[in-house]
């Protein structure tokens, strides 16, 4: 005598199956006896099959966002921190830092699109990154920067070619006992440098393609001398590229002041700061990029 939702697994008659959701109803009469169930019957396997596909993307979100560091990086020298944050349940966007003999190194990245076949390609680059820095604990000399993003782009090549998509990377070494900071770069967004004692940022960028254009690529190297107190930012474009209700873009030079004006927090208080800056400028618009963003502090 009670309302009852049930979901069948049916068949058709040539033998496919399909999702049926089964409400009944009891109809009584004036008296209060019950005479009929109604019976309504509604195939819902689309529906089914959505949040089946939802229910993996979710699962697929959290194998990716567990390849990124769990936790900041903090020595007596230095200290790292990073965020990833998806527009989508999947994203293109990948950032990572160790410690590789007397340096920390940190790399960050962006593939062309956010759908599950940049993740894949994102989660092969790192793969690769990965490779090649366990061959370096195992007693051959660390590559520079410029060199680590030509070995990428060379064991990539083919893969990417054969997608139509592209990475964008920075990278860059952090020597501890010199505070000598190597960087080069592959068609991504310029790292900010804010000096302690400076109100403006520095941009550092070296002429490099993006990874996935040609085989063989030229990467430049630079390299700054740090001080105490300075602070660098590394961002993936969905940070810069955010934009407001009025269709502004929140900019490089927005991002540069609020570097500069919360410059005294540790790197992940840092972020947080820069992240509610982005929020407060974008309020109700819907973030349309994956945003990723490591800094770095001398200790």
């Amino acid at each position: 005598g009670r309302d009852c939702e049930v979901m069948l697994k049916n068949y058709r008659k040539d033998g496919t199956p399909f999702w049926n959701e089964l409400l009944l109803s009891p109809v009584r009469d004036e008296s209060g006896k019950l005479t009929h169930y109604i019976g309504i019957h509604t195939d819902v396997t689309e529906r089914r099959r959505a949040e089946e596909q939802r229910h993996e993307l979710e699962i697929a979100k959290q194998i990716q966002l567990s390849l990124l560091p769990k936790k900041p990086l903090r020595l007596e020298e230095v200290e790292v921190a990073g965020v990833c944050l998806p527009v989508g349940h999947v994203g293109g966007d990948y950032f990572d830092y160790f410690t590789a003999g007397d340096s920390v190194d940190i790399v960050i990245a962006d593939v062309s699109g956010h759908n599950v076949g940049a993740a894949l390609i994102m989660t092969e680059a790192r793969s690769t990154l990965k490779a090649e820095m366990r061959k370096t604990r195992n007693g051959r000399a660390p590559h520079s920067a410029a060199r680590i993003l030509g070995i990428l782009n060379e064991l990539l090549y083919e893969d990417l070619a054969g997608t139509d998509l592209f990475i964008t990377m920075f990278y860059l070494k952090y020597e501890l006992r010199t505070r000598r900071l190597s960087y080069a770069n592959a068609g991504h967004n310029c790292a900010l440098l804010a000096r302690l004692d400076d109100t403006g940022c520095e941009s550092l960028d070296a002429e490099g393609l993006i990874l996935g254009v040609n085989r063989k690529v030229a990467f430049e190297e630079k390299s700054v001398m740090l001080r105490k107190g300075d602070a660098v930012l590394l961002y993936t474009d969905g940070v810069t590229e955010a934009r407001n209700e009025q269709g502004e873009f929140f900019g490089i030079p927005r991002l540069c002041r609020a570097l500069t004006a919360h410059q005294q927090h540790a790197p992940r208080a840092l972020i947080e700061k820069l992240l509610d800056e982005l929020r407060a400028f974008c309020r109700n618009r819907r973030l349309e990029d994956d945003i990723s963003m490591v800094v770095l502090k001398v200790l």
